[in-house]
C-alpha cells in the first residue's frame, strides 16, 4: 500500500496530464450542442434514506416531459419523439434503513419519512463498491420495484448527440441483457441521445426481447445537478486550478466540497430528482426498468445513494464512473427505498491510474 501511494504521488503531474488528454472520453455531454436547462424546482421533497457498507474497503419512443427547445435537434432515423429472488451468498453485505414513501400524484408531492427499521439486502459488493446488476436484479423480490439508473454504454471519441456506441460498447450492452434475461418486459428510459438509445436497444436485444419502446426524458440528459453549462463547468474548474478539470471538480464536489455558484447541493437535488423523476413515474413503468444516461448524472446520484462510500473520488484514486454503472433505487411493497451501486461490466469504475501505468508498462 505504502509503494502504491509513493508511485502515486510520483506519478501525479504525469497522470493528470494523461487524464486531461482523455478528459472527452468521459465528459460526455461537454458539447455546447448537448446542452439543456434543468428546471428549478423551488420545494424540496423530506427524503431521508441510508445506506451503510459493513465490511467494504433505437425504436419507438415516448417523450416524457420535453425541459429544452433543443429537443428536435434529438430526432434521429431510427428514433421518433411523441408527445406525451434468489438470496445472494453474503460476502459482503449492503445495509438500508427504511422510508416511508407516499405515492406521487399530479397534485401532491411524494414524500419519503424515515423509519427506524434495517432491511438487509444480501447482496456482494466489489472493493469499490459496486454489486452487479444482474445480482441485484435476481434478488428484487415479486413485489418490488427497481430503476436502474446507469451510464451508457462504451461510446466513441466525438461527443454529439449523435455518437454512437463502439463495438466493444454493443457488445457491453448485449453481455449485460443476456444476464437479464426473462420472462418479464422492463421498461427502458433514456436521455434522447443516439447512444442511450443504443445501449437500452442493445440492452433489450442482449436479453432476447428487440425493438423496445423508448421512453424519453430530458431531465436525465446530464445537466440535472449544473447550475452553469456542461462547457462552462470545465472553465470554472480550469479557473480554480483544477487539472482533472470538470471531472476533478465534480468529484470534489459530490464528496463534500461546495461550489454553490456551479453545482447544486448534491442531497437535495438528488432527492428531488428521486421524488419528480423516479417516484412520480414509477406507477406507469413496468417492475424493472433500465434508465440510461451521462455520467456527470449518473456519478453523483451513485455518490449520494451509496452515502458517499463507492469509491469515486477522482481527485485522490483517479477513479471515475464507469460504463454502463450507476446506482439502483428499489421500492418494497411497504413502500420503502433502498440503494445499491451497479455495475453492468466487470468493474464500476475507470481506474485512469491503472490505465496510465498499463500503457507506461510501470509496475507496482
Amino acid at each position: 500500500m505504502e509503494q502504491r501511494l509513493a508511485l502515486k504521488k510520483t506519478l501525479f503531474s504525469a497522470a493528470l496530464t494523461f487524464c486531461l488528454s482523455s478528459f472527452t472520453a468521459c465528459d460526455d455531454t461537454s458539447s455546447a450542442n448537448e446542452e439543456f436547462n434543468a428546471p428549478q424546482i423551488s420545494s424540496q421533497a423530506d427524503i431521508y434514506s441510508s445506506a451503510q457498507e459493513a465490511g467494504l474497503q433505437s425504436s419507438n419512443s415516448e417523450v416524457s416531459s420535453p425541459e429544452s427547445s433543443d429537443s428536435a435537434d434529438l430526432q434521429t432515423s431510427s428514433t421518433s419523439f411523441e408527445s406525451s429472488g434468489d438470496t445472494l451468498p453474503l460476502s459482503q453485505s449492503f445495509m438500508t434503513s427504511s422510508s416511508s414513501v407516499q405515492e406521487a400524484s399530479p397534485q401532491s408531492s411524494a414524500t419519503i419519512e424515515s423509519s427506524s427499521q434495517p432491511i438487509a439486502a444480501q447482496i456482494p459488493l466489489d472493493e469499490n463498491g459496486f454489486a452487479t446488476i444482474a445480482d441485484v436484479y435476481r434478488s428484487i423480490a415479486p413485489s418490488e420495484k427497481a430503476v436502474f439508473v446507469i451510464r451508457h454504454s462504451e461510446r466513441e471519441d466525438a461527443v454529439t448527440i449523435e455518437t454512437e456506441l463502439t463495438a466493444n460498447g454493443i457488445k457491453m450492452a448485449e453481455d449485460l441483457g443476456a444476464t437479464l434475461k426473462s420472462d418479464e418486459d422492463f421498461s427502458y428510459i433514456t436521455s434522447g441521445f443516439v447512444r442511450t438509445n443504443e445501449t437500452a436497444n442493445h440492452i433489450a436485444i442482449g436479453r432476447g426481447t428487440p425493438s423496445p419502446k423508448l421512453i424519453t426524458n430530458y431531465d436525465i440528459t446530464g445537466n440535472w445537478f449544473l447550475k452553469i453549462s456542461a462547457d462552462e463547468l470545465a472553465t470554472y474548474a480550469d479557473a480554480l486550478g483544477m487539472k482533472g478539470s470538470s471531472i476533478e471538480l465534480m468529484s470534489r464536489w459530490a464528496y463534500g466540497e461546495d461550489y454553490p455558484d456551479a453545482l447544486y447541493d448534491l442531497e437535495p437535488r438528488a432527492k428531488e430528482f428521486i421524488e419528480t423523476v423516479i417516484l412520480k413515474n414509477l406507477p406507469k413503468w413496468n417492475r424493472v426498468s433500465i434508465m440510461v444516461s451521462h455520467d456527470i448524472f449518473v456519478m453523483p446520484l451513485t455518490v449520494y445513494g451509496s452515502q458517499k462510500q463507492v469509491a469515486l473520488k477522482y481527485n485522490e484514486d483517479y477513479h471515475w464512473i464507469n460504463y454502463i454503472a450507476g446506482l439502483a433505487i428499489i421500492v418494497n411493497e411497504n413502500s420503502e427505498l433502498r440503494f445499491v451501486p451497479v455495475k453492468g461490466a466487470d468493474s464500476g469504475v475507470i481506474d485512469y491510474l491503472a490505465i496510465y501505468m498499463a500503457e507506461h508498462s510501470i509496475t507496482h
